[in-house]
């Protein structure tokens, strides 16, 4: 009798042991293993093989309880965070008055809730040198797979520029997208576009707007299209214009540099301006006045934008992008030391 309950206790114990190392697996495992696929405002960091690292980059401000517990529960799970400057001003006051308020209510420290950021202005805000973190000019744009948007030689130039201005409702009344992307300084400038350079434009996005009758038969407007489609779109154009002011570096930046058409860029764009190099991959102007001079310059002089880009962006990034990484989140990548190359998306 003694030695059957002997037995029992032995199994019963055993049968403890087991499960509580299997728990211990599965927590480990969902602590510091499993890395979720993430959403917007968060993004995914991957490695050259296009693995999840444990790091998770903030891009915008949160819009919703959701995310504020999304947060924690990424945080709770043991992963780091990254701060990325890819959202209008973001992480300072966000001046378009037409955004989301539920940030402006929280008052989110977003300096706080990551371990370093990648700027895309001139120099770093006084919040993030107060913030007292690591900080690297960069931003996801200049990340792109220049393999993957590659020019397609075959396809004929229809247009002389492009410029891109989501709708923001049926009626073309001013809103989020027409003042991210300048709508009002744009409308001027094809004033001096159509009627004394004669240039013909295609606008993506913004339909059923009235401009002026100098561009009536000068202008095609279409609206949103596919990633693909518009891969190809923009290909069909000579230069890619670009008035935005209040933008973290627009990708059509960047990706009409890859397919080596130039850029014509307001010098007081928040992000982006660090891949205008003047005579090389594009100009820069102010206002309708000024325009005029880096429009003789970009109509008539010669252009090498994607040689300049795979020479400086790129895979160059990414790398730079993997080596700041390694140097500031040795923890997170542990299991990652072979890390090369890292980005948000190609």
């Amino acid at each position: 009798m003694k030695q059957k309950h002997l037995c029992i206790i032995l199994f019963l114990v055993f049968v403890v042991v087991v499960v509580t190392l299997i728990y211990s697996n599965y927590v480990e495992g969902f602590i510091t293993s499993e890395v979720p696929t993430v959403e917007f405002p968060f993004k995914n960091l991957k490695n050259q093989r296009g693995e999840n690292l444990k790091i998770i980059a903030i891009t915008a401000p949160f819009r919703e309880e959701k995310h504020e517990q999304l947060y924690k529960q990424y945080k709770d799970q043991g992963l780091h965070f990254l701060g990325i400057s890819s959202y209008l001003d973001f992480p300072d006051k966000i001046v378009n008055p037409y955004d989301d308020t539920f940030h402006k209510k929280q008052n989110h420290n977003y300096l706080k809730m990551v371990s370093s950021w990648l700027y895309c202005t001139r120099s770093p805000s006084t919040n993030m040198k107060n913030a007292k973190i690591p900080l690297l000019q960069l931003t996801e744009a200049d990340m792109k797979d220049t393999n993957y948007h590659s020019p397609d030689r075959s396809i004929k130039k229809e247009y002389d520029f492009i410029y891109v201005c989501l709708d923001d409702n049926k009626k073309c009344e001013p809103g989020w997208q027409s003042y991210n992307r300048n709508w009002v300084l744009c409308k001027e400038c094809l004033k001096v576009m159509c009627s004394k350079y004669n240039l013909k434009g295609l606008i993506v996005g913004r339909i059923n707007c009235k401009i002026t009758d100098l561009c009536s038969d000068k202008i095609k407007f279409v609206p949103f299209m596919k990633f693909h489609e518009f891969q190809k779109t923009i290909q069909k154009c000579k230069f890619a214009f670009v008035p935005n002011i209040t933008d973290a570096s627009p990708r059509v930046i960047t990706e009409a540099l890859c397919y080596d058409m130039p850029v014509l860029v307001n010098e007081n764009i928040l992000g982006g301006w660090h891949n205008v190099i003047p005579g090389i991959t594009g100009e820069f102007f102010t206002n309708e006045i000024n325009l005029k001079y880096a429009l003789d310059k970009i109509l008539k002089k010669s252009y090498k934008p994607r040689k300049w880009f795979l020479k400086n962006r790129g895979e160059n990034s990414r790398k730079q992008f993997a080596d700041f990484l390694k140097k500031n989140y040795a923890e997170a990548l542990n299991e990652s030391s072979d890390l090369t190359e890292a980005y948000t998306e190609k």
